[in-house]
């Protein structure tokens, strides 16, 4: 790993939490935790400049750095759900990246469907009445919230080609 990809990786990491726990404070569904998600257009990023092992590094660096600061994340049940969307997520992302069949709009999409979809799996033996009254809103509200991540990781991605090209001297 070059010390530039590191370095990248490490800012886009610090970049992804910061914008984690801005969101955490901004409840747009309320009774619920629910987010657009902005930072999962760095993972976005991540993944399709870097590849997927370095996309789950920035993911996991990203759950720590924001349980430590974010209000109220630390504990079980919030960290519990953080990390299970994740994973559905992450799973989704790289799985459609190795297909190369979608574009990353429809890749954004889907994966933000997953990352509730694994949230209501653990909120189900959590917090059990909740989690079957919110499905249908989080599910619904995720499609439109992938599809703008996917759109924003796009635009930054297309505008920042240079930004990522290893120079040789």
């Amino acid at each position: 790993m070059t010390v530039k990809k590191l370095a990248m990786i490490a800012i886009f990491t610090g970049v992804a939490s910061i914008i984690n726990i801005l969101e955490s404070y901004v409840q747009l569904v309320p009774g619920t935790a629910f987010k657009i998600g902005f930072s999962n257009i760095v993972t976005l990023i991540i993944l399709y400049v870097y590849g997927p092992k370095e996309a789950v590094t920035v993911v996991i660096l990203r759950l720590i750095v924001t349980a430590l600061f974010a209000p109220g994340t630390f504990n079980g049940v919030t960290f519990t759900l953080s990390l299970s969307g994740a994973i559905f997520s992450l799973i989704t992302l790289i799985i459609l990246k190795k297909l190369d069949f979608f574009g990353i709009m429809a890749v954004s999409a889907i994966s933000s469907v997953m990352h509730v979809i694994g949230q209501i799996v653990a909120a189900s033996y959590v917090i059990t009445e909740a989690a079957l009254f919110y499905a249908p809103i989080m599910l619904f509200l995720s499609v439109p919230a992938g599809i703008l991540t996917g759109i924003l990781a796009k635009r930054f991605l297309d505008s920042t080609k240079e930004l990522f090209i290893e120079k040789k001297f």
